[in-house]
C-alpha cells in the first residue's frame, strides 16, 4: 500500500499464487465471435469493392477492408499474496488511507 513500507519481509514470505489464463477471444465466445467477424468481412468486402469502382488502383493490388482482425490467444496473469508471515492486521486501514 506505500512505495516506502517500513519493514523488510523474511525470505520466503510472502506466499503469492499466480494464476495464469490464456483465453482465444476477450469476449470468451469464440463462435459467436468468429461469427460476427464473418458478418464484418462480408460488409468490409463490399466497401473495398464500392471503393475500387470509384477510385480504381493504378497497380494491380489486393482489395483491403478498414478492419484488421487480431486471433492471437490473450494471456494474463493474476497475483495473490495468500501469507505472509510479516502481516500484522490494521483493522480500518483501508478506511483511513
Amino acid at each position: 500500500m506505500t512505495e516506502t513500507p517500513t519493514f523488510e519481509p523474511r525470505n520466503g514470505s510472502p506466499t503469492v499464487h499466480v494464476n495464469v489464463r490464456t483465453i482465444r477471444s476477450k469476449e470468451d465466445h469464440q463462435q459467436a465471435e468468429l461469427q460476427r467477424m464473418w458478418k464484418e468481412h462480408a460488409n468490409e468486402t463490399t466497401l473495398a469493392q464500392q471503393k475500387e469502382e470509384e477510385q480504381p488502383q493504378q497497380k494491380e493490388e489486393e482489395l483491403h477492408g478498414a478492419t484488421v482482425y487480431d486471433l492471437a490467444p490473450v494471456t494474463t496473469y493474476e497475483y495473490d499474496v495468500v501469507a505472509c508471515a510479516d502481516f500484522v492486521q490494521d483493522k480500518g486501514c483501508w478506511v483511513r488511507n
